[in-house]
């Protein structure tokens, strides 16, 4: 939706932070009602006083992005927030209500084969900074990395990227080439919020720039269904999805309807390639706890 409205693991991904209610019991976690205005604020004012080096992206080699301030010797270039696209994304707070986040993303180029899902695996390089230009991480070099396990704001921009094309070299290694550039702004609440993280002050917006050289569909319990397969109620995210109700979810969950037998062993049994619904229910087998 446009603005008109539209395995090594890195530090600023891993669910390792310091919460600091656990050291100051007066201290009160804020509301996202309450936060996304002031992230809002503060990254649009971020977009319409920056740009970056898109003129470079015409071709398919290997650009790094460069974001610049905009003065009176490049006014000409278009903002940030001319070229960015908002990608809405609800979060649930404390009262149980949906609070709306936008995910401001920048496709630098877009690629050239598929985009992977919010679940899969993808090979990545990236640097990640704050609005005030801190670079809290960086890997030059690309490195796979989980989806599932990152930051919210993250996964749905890598989401929005295709990834490249690949050749093998004399000496055995593997080049890349035409694959998907992107620039994510988030606000804190699809960010860490209120807890801290590897230089990442608590409330802090971040800003990412991607690139996205290939993916894997992934598979997180190995029960034969993809992890964005076990989408269940359908909002295009397996996250939460739990349909037993063991509090472990169907894209973890080797036996997702509890009755006994491993999922993988009532997907298909007659193999023949279809799912099976043994009474025709219109339920899977699988997700059957009668069948």
């Amino acid at each position: 939706m446009k603005k008109k409205l539209l395995f090594l693991i890195p530090l600023f991904l891993i669910f390792i932070q310091c919460n600091k209610d656990d050291d100051d019991p007066e201290y009160v976690i804020r509301e996202y009602s309450d936060q996304v205005n002031v992230d809002h604020e503060l990254l649009e004012e971020y977009l319409r006083t920056h740009t970056f080096n898109y003129e470079d992206f015409n071709n398919q080699t290997n650009i790094n992005v460069k974001i610049d301030t905009l003065t009176d010797s490049n006014l000409s270039k278009q903002s940030l927030y001319d070229l960015a696209t908002i990608k809405s994304i609800d979060v649930i707070d404390s009262n149980g209500e949906s609070v709306s986040h936008n995910l401001y993303y920048i496709i630098a180029r877009e690629g050239v084969n598929q985009k992977p899902s919010v679940a899969d695996s993808v090979y990545i390089s990236y640097r990640g900074l704050l609005t005030d230009g801190f670079i809290f991480d960086k890997r030059k070099f690309p490195m796979w990395l989980d989806l599932a396990s990152s930051l919210e704001g993250f996964r749905e921009g890598i989401s929005e990227l295709k990834t490249g094309n690949f050749s093998e070299n004399l000496n055995g290694t593997i080049s890349y080439d035409s694959f998907g550039v992107g620039l994510f702004f988030m606000p804190s609440g699809i960010a860490y919020f209120e807890n801290t993280s590897s230089g990442i002050p608590e409330y802090s917006p971040l800003i990412f720039s991607v690139k996205l050289m290939t993916y894997t569909p992934t598979d997180h319990d190995n029960d034969g269904i993809l992890s964005i397969d076990e989408d269940i109620d359908g909002d295009g995210k397996p996250f939460g999805d739990d349909s037993d109700g063991d509090n472990l979810w169907n894209m973890y969950d080797v036996d997702d309807d509890n009755d006994g037998i491993l999922t993988v062993n009532e997907i298909d049994k007659n193999s023949d390639n279809v799912v099976d619904d043994s009474d025709n229910d219109g339920i899977p087998d699988y997700l059957d706890p009668n069948y």
